[in-house]
């Protein structure tokens, strides 16, 4: 079969004939992968820049749509494990532990599941496992609303009990363009105008650009009288680091956080 490896760092991916995967055990089942998401994450295991992936040969992909052929059932997969890839034409997964295996109806679009899922799960484990006692109604402002898991986010945060949600990115048409949003703030006028931000009154505040927008955040932000939770998951930004003045953790009430170890740089 073929599958997508790193065999050396420095050289990327190739698509190579590699052996098939052997017949699965009793606690185990082979599918045929149909479709494979090219999450940020997976761009960084393949860089081997991401904490989950060290270990050479790697195989490309952390999750998947594949089927059962044998009993004719289609699944979802993901992991983080080490030695886990899914840009392969088949794999044997557990039918028990750490990777995930959820049943989907037959009706599901393989391509749109392997292209979403990874995205919204970054803002719906942020939310449920990265903030805590958020008042009834909260607001969100989401960095980086015009991307894909930004997009998703939205829907999450409502679904999760907001009451407002409003998006911060550097193009206003784009902006315009995203579902669900109750406002928005351009990047730009937020620098010309801090106070755009400070204004949205957000409860928590996701981050998915992270670098430069994080860092003018960082330095115009002030307290709205409440705690503000902020989790940083992504980093769309060219700039990996922020400079936090210490005057922001001296005179207000922010919470900051990452991903949590079990949400492994979803959607990232």
């Amino acid at each position: 079969m073929h599958a997508a490896q790193v065999l050396n760092w420095s050289d990327g991916p190739r698509y190579l004939s590699v052996a098939a995967p052997p017949p699965p055990t009793a606690d185990e089942l082979q599918l045929r992968v149909l479709a494979a998401g090219a999450h940020n994450v997976v761009r960084s295991r393949a860089a081997g820049t991401h904490y989950s992936a060290k270990t050479l040969p790697h195989t490309l992909g952390m999750d998947c749509v594949a089927r059962d052929d044998a009993a004719g059932q289609l699944y979802y997969v993901t992991s983080m494990a080490d030695t886990f890839g899914t840009f392969a034409e088949y794999i044997n997964v557990p039918k028990e532990g750490s990777t995930l295996v959820v049943p989907l109806p037959e009706s599901a679009d393989p391509v749109a599941i392997a292209g979403s899922v990874n995205p919204a799960f970054s803002s719906w484990m942020a939310i449920t496992a990265r903030t805590t006692d958020l008042p009834k109604d909260w607001t969100c402002l989401i960095l980086g609303a015009t991307s894909a898991s930004g997009r998703l986010a939205v829907h999450a945060a409502k679904a999760l009990g907001a009451k407002k949600v409003v998006g911060a990115a550097r193009s206003e048409a784009t902006l315009k363009t995203v579902d669900g949003l109750d406002g928005y703030v351009v990047f730009d006028a937020a620098e010309k105008d801090p106070q755009l931000l400070n204004a949205v009154g957000a409860d928590v505040v996701l981050d998915y650009v992270y670098g430069d927008v994080a860092e003018r955040f960082f330095a115009h932000f002030r307290n709205p009288g409440k705690p503000v939770q902020y989790v940083q998951i992504g980093v769309l930004s060219r700039r990996d680091g922020v400079a936090l003045p210490s005057g922001i953790l001296r005179s207000t009430d922010l919470t900051i956080r990452g991903p949590a170890a079990a949400v492994g740089g979803w959607g990232s």
